[in-house]
């Protein structure tokens, strides 16, 4: 079996720009990948599947779907189609998961980056990262991010991406809510509040503000969408003073740091809530093998 991993993501900043016509929305976008990793392996069977372990609680384990619905299977037939294979050897993948499940982390697009690394070895495609990063894109706004990696800024509907330096290590402690939220209903409550967007800053802007430390990390354009469809987040975000901040279009509320110390104090604080935490750092590795 052939194995990849690729990284989950914060988003330490998110501008959405107004419904297009095409469907979706421009954002403004600054990824950063985190030191949690999705890892995929692959091998040759007689139908299309996927099985999910991970040091995730099982109810979130059990939300993987486990046939050709999993956003693997959808990367691989785009791979598939990219290279001309019409007919594609069905294929079992092996997922080992550590970053949550529908949680604005962007695990999905993770779990489908690390397949189309995996399958261009296992496939003998020869495909360069630019290729896979063009079907990425294809399957989903995040998967070229999880294949790239690092800090990046991102726009469009967040595929086009402009790599930065790599940042100092972030420490970032992720209170993962159990308020399921669904990115289409954040985006469509968004819609109803912002109908002319919520876009402000250029990406020159943007590069300006991270470049001479004036850029506040932290802004969600989704928040008031979130918060507004699971009041449960508003509450979660006033029961503490620290500064959290919505990751995607949630509901994980995320706190960032450079402070170890206070990294460790605000997991803490933030576990005496009684729900699932992780806390990680931020990490420059994008999707890799092994």
């Amino acid at each position: 079996m052939i194995y990849a991993s690729a990284p989950g993501k914060v988003n330490l900043f998110f501008e959405v720009g107004p419904l297009r016509a095409d469907g979706f929305h421009s954002v403004l976008s600054l990824y950063q990948s985190l030191a949690i990793r999705q890892r995929v392996g692959v091998a040759t069977a007689q139908q299309w599947s996927v099985s999910t372990t991970g040091n995730l609680p099982q109810a979130q384990l059990d939300l993987v779907p486990s046939d050709e619905e999993n956003l693997i299977v959808v990367a691989a037939k785009a791979l598939a189609d990219f290279v001309g294979i019409q007919n594609p050897q069905p294929m079992h993948f092996e997922t080992v998961k550590e970053v949550p499940v529908a949680a604005g982390l962007a695990g999905g697009s993770a779990d489908a980056a690390a397949a189309l690394i995996a399958l261009n070895e296992a496939w003998c495609l020869g495909l360069s990262f630019d290729q896979l990063i063009e079907v990425g894109s294809r399957v989903g706004s995040d998967v070229p991010f999880a294949l790239l990696g690092g800090t990046a800024i991102g726009v469009d509907t967040g595929i086009d991406l402009t790599p930065l330096t790599p940042i100092p290590t972030l420490h970032v402690v992720l209170l993962v809510s159990p308020y399921g939220l669904s990115t289409g209903k954040v985006f469509g409550k968004f819609d109803d509040l912002y109908p002319q967007g919520d876009l402000n800053l250029s990406p020159e802007q943007l590069l300006a503000e991270i470049a001479d430390g004036r850029l506040t990390i932290g802004k969600n354009s989704l928040l008031p969408a979130a918060v507004d469809l699971k009041p449960e987040l508003r509450e979660l975000i006033n029961s503490t003073d620290l500064p959290l901040m919505l990751s995607g279009s949630g509901p994980t509320l995320a706190f960032v740091t450079a402070d170890a110390g206070q990294a460790a104090k605000a997991a803490e604080q933030l576990r005496s809530l009684g729900h699932f935490l992780i806390e990680t750092t931020s990490d420059a590795r994008g999707a890799e093998l092994g």
